[in-house]
């Protein structure tokens, strides 16, 4: 190392080589480092954790401890909503990382890994079904380069300013909703670096007005990227849905998103395999046109619950593409009598009391 002064730019500049555990990308740019301070040889790190958690990972503090030792400085580490690790480490200031969005009960993240897995659909149907049993809910579309939500949910309104950089969601179908979709025209391609992604997802989070909500619904776009870690930063997740489809090449990408949320601390509420099987519906045989099985292996790996199969049936695609899930368009229709169950069980998980059932008014 040179003789100059080590100041907090060269800090950072050394930790450029460090990446979060599971995610690609160095913990400088995915704004997990917040203040350093340097006295001497001494570094002082205030980390922002996703999930709100408060301790440092294990692998992530020794790589920062062994990128600074190389250039004879000493990391203390702490996390900036609390508990310092190792307990040598000088806390950090306080940051509004991994908060409450105020008024807003519980948060789900609906994620896949895997693209082509049907689960922007499943995350709407369970939207509205969750709307159906009672429940205030909102869906957020992080899904930025994909934004399907104005098609299925059928709108084509903008959201109302509400005051400086904050703005009303978009209401329909019972559901307030925000998407990307609502902000572009039908040719206007999405040509966003990671950052400027996750910059809107913590937009859609902290400058939407969302109001009184029992359930937020995020629609996490596929992968292990920016918008998952930006999500687990900003806000405080009550749980994630993995949602696959039966057959095994599915596997590999949704194992990936499973470790992906137990390294962020977030916990697997459950497992939804989607496109499970085909019922003819002139003689009632059933295909498993897409295999079967891998639900029930990921709910394993996850140790979490297979929730729900949702059957293969062309009346969910034909409704999606009307603006009316088929939770609404055919509410007596099997998927959406699974989509109602599913939202049952979920608002039971999450603590939402369904207004005129036993445990709404316990």
């Amino acid at each position: 190392m040179s003789d100059d002064k080590p100041t907090p730019d060269l800090v950072r500049d050394l930790l450029r080589q460090v990446h979060y555990p599971g995610f690609p990308r160095d913990v400088v740019s995915l704004g997990v480092v917040g203040e350093v301070s340097v006295e001497g040889k001494e570094v002082s790190i205030s980390l922002r954790l996703p999930g709100g958690r408060t301790d440092v990972p294990p692998v992530l503090e020794k790589e920062i401890v062994s990128a600074l030792a190389a250039h004879g400085l000493r990391a203390r580490l702490a996390s900036a909503v609390g508990a310092a690790a190792p307990a040598t480490t000088r806390p950090g200031p306080a940051v509004a990382e991994g908060a409450e969005l105020p008024g807003v009960h519980a948060v789900i993240a609906v994620s896949s890994a895997k693209g082509g897995v049907g689960k922007s659909t499943v995350a709407t149907n369970l939207a509205c079904a969750l709307s159906t049993i009672g429940l205030k809910v909102g869906l957020l579309d992080a899904d930025v380069y994909g934004p399907s939500l104005p098609i299925m949910m059928g709108t084509d309104a903008r959201p109302h300013a509400a005051g400086g950089n904050r703005f009303h969601p978009v209401e329909r179908h019972g559901v307030r909703c925000v998407s990307m979709g609502f902000f572009l025209d039908d040719s206007s391609p999405v040509i966003w670096r990671g950052p400027m992604v996750a910059g809107l997802v913590r937009q859609f989070l902290n400058d939407c007005v969302w109001g009184e909500l029992d359930v937020l619904v995020i629609d996490l776009p596929p992968g292990t990227g920016d918008a998952q870690l930006t999500l687990a930063q900003q806000v405080k997740l009550d749980g994630a849905l993995i949602v696959t489809t039966p057959q095994d090449v599915a596997l590999r990408d949704v194992v990936r998103g499973v470790a992906m949320f137990r390294q962020l601390q977030i916990p697997v509420l459950g497992v939804i395999e989607n496109m499970s099987v085909f019922v003819c519906p002139e003689c009632g045989d059933v295909e498993e046109i897409f295999g079967r099985g891998a639900g029930e292996t990921i709910a394993r790996a996850a140790d979490a619950p297979l929730l729900a199969q949702i059957p293969l049936d062309v009346r969910i695609r034909e409704e999606g593409d009307r603006g009316r899930p088929i939770v609404l368009a055919e509410p007596g229709a099997q998927p959406a009598q699974t989509y109602r169950e599913l939202a049952h069980v979920l608002a039971a998980r999450i603590g939402a009391g369904v207004p005129g059932s036993p445990a709404a008014h316990a």
